[in-house]
């Protein structure tokens, strides 16, 4: 290949013209990847470069591209593509960074809303910036003003002022020289791109941690997308779907059902959802947000870094490990029937991450009536079903005439890991329905809902979903068969595993995922968890077993992998290390493995069998 004329521009169009030049996770749909190969974005950056220049020197791209790993902060949130894209408007407009959003206001947004900021900041642009009143006076009264203006030279200020200018047009088409702003703001399809020219003024770790909690980097999609057209080639047509679509679709598959809101991710759709939820039963003062402790560490890392800064939320995190084996409603009774006198949000997960619990919801229901009877307040309760998407939530007996919501990742079952994806549900009931309609204006501001092929993801995933997760749901109660046979034959007939109970799937909880303890033994990893995964990398069938995130995964082959983690160091990465501590059993750290639904566990199993034989001995 030769680049002896604007090398990057070259090497984009080098491996988009021609099929087969790019590793199977740079393709777009590839929505979660292999954990070991995760790099930092500088890290990234330079094994890219060095890829690159391989790559021009006659090496094999794939070869060279898959070496370069991935870059961390677009885990299951887009592909390599959006550093690469990233990596181009820097070239091409000299800016010292470019970060890019899949939204066009958390592109001057995030730089305010990063945690512990302080100082003033001024917001200057050309036409109508599109966020409500609303959130401008509330930015207003924390110090930043939205000057609306033509010149780009305007004068720069106090040094002490953060000044951002949001202009329109592309940033390739923009001369970053002429403005005097600290960073400039473009809009790009279905996005947004911010052009650091005082990177010394910007957190732009800060900046990563918004966008990956609230947002989306520029989809991998669109990424592509945009670098197709400025290398002078043409982009393959976009599939796409409207909300319509993605309504009726759910409300085929979800009885009771009226109205959905539906985002680019499954924290976007939380961060929506939360502070709306809190807007409609707020008295003034921040309203207490109860979760558990130990669920997805995205999530705990939105409420307590990100959520709480505004004021509009309390963390209420509540203890639910190392205590007697009470579980999350008990807890919530606990505040309920004691401290508790004000307005509150129940957030919950059924089945639980990653115990696989399934709350006891009529109990929960008893204790929220009696608080309403005494404080006259309704607590709106917000599910997530993203473990068992077709839990028939609007359609149980205590869920009637209550303020529940389904808030959940599609990203995984409904798309079969194939879109990044969130949604927000709502029933009949009022004041659900009011949060729903609270949650739209808030994606509204973040510009955070889908873009057109996720909806068409979510619109073609369903079709088959119900189907699919029947047969999901079978396999993986015959490798939890299989794992306690083979277990009980070496020894260890008790060990603990969580998966759904055949009465549960009968009750809607269709779910693919089995949690479980190793019984505790010696080894040379940080824990026996870790040692099983990486020897049934080692020793599974080649491609059959993956150290990946997600679940719901569907190659479109005739088999599916399994995918199997320590939780600890995945989607649980963000929790405190006390509360990892908290969940081991006998020092050992629970392992989840996601089973698919083309899946060939008689192919698995010898890896799995010869690990307990070198672990536990052979069966007695």
């Amino acid at each position: 290949m030769s680049t002896t004329q604007k090398p990057l521009r070259s090497l984009i169009r080098y491996l988009l013209e021609t099929p087969g030049r790019l590793p199977k996770d740079w393709a777009p749909p590839v929505t979660t990847y292999d954990l070991p190969r995760f790099h930092g974005h500088d890290g990234f950056i330079a094994r890219f470069k060095t890829a690159a220049a391989e790559i021009e020197a006659g090496a094999d791209p794939v070869v060279a591209l898959a070496a370069a790993g991935l870059p961390y902060d677009y885990a299951r949130l887009g592909t390599p593509w959006t550093s690469v894209y990233e990596l181009y408007i820097e070239e091409l407009t000299g800016a010292a960074r470019a970060i890019s959003f899949a939204s066009r206001t958390k592109a001057f947004l995030a730089p305010l809303e990063v945690p512990g900021r302080t100082g003033r900041a001024r917001v200057l642009h050309r036409g109508d910036l599109p966020i409500s009143a609303w959130l401008r006076a509330r930015w207003t009264a924390r110090g930043v003003t939205f000057p609306r203006t033509e010149a780009t030279d305007v004068p720069r200020g106090d040094a002490d002022v953060l000044t951002l200018f949001v202009t329109d047009t592309a940033p390739e088409d923009t001369d970053l020289d002429a403005f005097t702003a600290d960073a400039v703001v473009c809009p790009v399809t279905d996005g947004g791109v911010l052009l650091l020219r005082r990177p010394e003024k910007f957190d732009a770790t800060g900046i990563q941690l918004i966008r990956k909690r609230t947002v989306s980097a520029l989809l991998a999609i669109t990424a592509q997308t945009e670098l197709t057209r400025l290398v002078g080639l043409q982009p393959q047509p976009v599939p796409t779907a409207t909300d319509a679509e993605c309504d009726a679709a759910m409300a085929a598959n979800l009885k009771g059902m009226t109205g959905g809101a539906y985002f680019c991710t499954g924290l976007a759709a939380e961060a929506a959802v939360f502070t709306a939820a809190a807007d409609i039963v707020s008295t003034g003062a921040p309203v207490p947000l109860f979760y558990a402790e130990n669920g997805y560490g995205g999530t705990g890392q939105l409420i307590a870094d990100i959520l709480s800064a505004d004021d509009v939320v309390r963390a209420s995190p509540l203890r639910v490990l190392g205590v007697d084996g009470q579980t999350l409603v008990d807890r919530v009774i606990e505040q309920l029937d004691g401290p508790l006198t004000g307005p509150a949000v129940v957030f919950l997960e059924t089945p639980t991450n990653p115990e696989l619990q399934v709350h006891d919801f009529p109990r929960l229901v008893q204790g929220l009536k009696r608080y309403e009877a005494r404080t006259g307040l309704r607590i709106p309760v917000l599910v997530d079903t993203t473990m068992a998407p077709l839990y028939p939530l609007f359609e149980k007996d205590w869920a009637n005439g209550w303020p529940f919501l389904i808030v959940k990742s599609g990203s995984k079952y409904i798309s079969r890991g194939k879109a990044t994806l969130g949604l927000v549900l709502a029933g009949e009931d009022p004041m659900a329905r009011q949060i729903l309609e609270r949650t739209r204006a808030h994606g509204q501001d973040a510009d955070s809902f889908a873009k057109p092929a996720q909806r068409r993801a979510l619109v073609d995933g369903v079709a088959d979903l119900r189907p699919r997760m029947l047969t999901i749901a079978a396999n993986t109660r015959k490798l939890a068969d299989r794992l306690l046979q083979e277990l009980a034959r070496r020894g260890h007939p008790d060990i603990l595993l969580y998966t759904m109970s055949p009465e549960q799937v009968a009750q809607g909880l269709h779910s693919g995922l089995i949690s479980f303890y190793l019984p505790a033994a010696a080894t040379d990893h940080d824990n026996l968890c870790d040692a099983f995964v990486a020897w049934l990398l080692e020793h599974a069938p080649a491609g059959l077993v993956q150290n990946r995130v997600s679940y719901g995964q569907s190659s479109g082959g005739e088999v599916d992998p399994f995918y199997v983690i320590n939780p600890e160091e995945s989607t649980q990465g963000a929790l405190a290390a006390e509360v990892k501590e908290a969940q081991k059993r006998g020092g050992v750290q629970i392992c989840r493995i996601s089973v698919p639904a083309r899946a060939d566990i008689d192919a698995l199993m010898p890896a799995i069998t010869s690990f307990f034989d070198a672990t536990y001995g052979p069966p007695r």
